[in-house]
């Protein structure tokens, strides 16, 4: 069974809201599976918002494209069921592959095609890999994602640093421009 209707709403939502908070509750309707990220605390250094703002904050920081908005709801849906806290800082080791799992339930209940969530589900698995900017680096990360979805990572890592903390963005978003830079330069 599908649900044709939430994910024509969804769609909408996302390539139409300037502000992805204002449709917080008809998100949680056709996504219930994100209610357990609203009250997920991240007490760690390099963040500033809680599981579930962290990923509206980034889906109103990416392109208005369905790839990279669906991709930014869904990124770190896995992270309350990886939460370990040690010394009063929480971890969320391994939170990308129960990401991966959850999205891909998600977006199958919800009809969309098996290509379009292999896609996000690659984008989601690798969102916190380090491109390092460097040809080889670059190279690295194309054959992870492929080559295709290259520009999709470096506009999402955008977006998900900016969603951080300025201690975390700062020193990072130069050497992802960097590898951007050479990744185009490949091209």
């Amino acid at each position: 069974m599908t649900y044709s209707a939430d994910k024509e709403k969804l769609n909408y939502i996302l390539v139409s809201s300037k502000d992805i908070k204002d449709d917080r509750d008809e998100i949680l309707r056709i996504i219930p599976e994100l209610i357990i990220c609203v009250n997920c605390e991240q007490n760690m250094p390099y963040h500033i918002y809680n599981v579930f703002d962290h990923i509206l904050e980034t889906v109103n920081k990416v392109d208005f494209d369905s790839t990279l908005k669906i991709t930014a709801l869904l990124h770190d849906i896995g992270k309350p069921y990886r939460k370990t806290t040690v010394n009063n800082v929480d971890s969320f080791k391994g939170h990308e592959e129960a990401s991966v799992i959850i999205a891909n339930l998600i977006l199958t209940r919800l009809g969309y095609e098996v290509d379009f969530i292999d896609k996000i589900c690659r984008l989601i698995k690798y969102h916190d890999y380090k491109i390092i900017p460097t040809v080889e680096g670059v190279k690295e990360g194309i054959n992870l994602v492929g080559d295709e979805l290259m520009p999709y990572l470096f506009c999402f890592q955008k977006a998900d640093l900016l969603a951080h903390s300025e201690q975390r963005y700062k020193p990072l978003l130069p050497k992802l421009n960097e590898a951007k830079i050479i990744y185009e330069s490949l091209h």
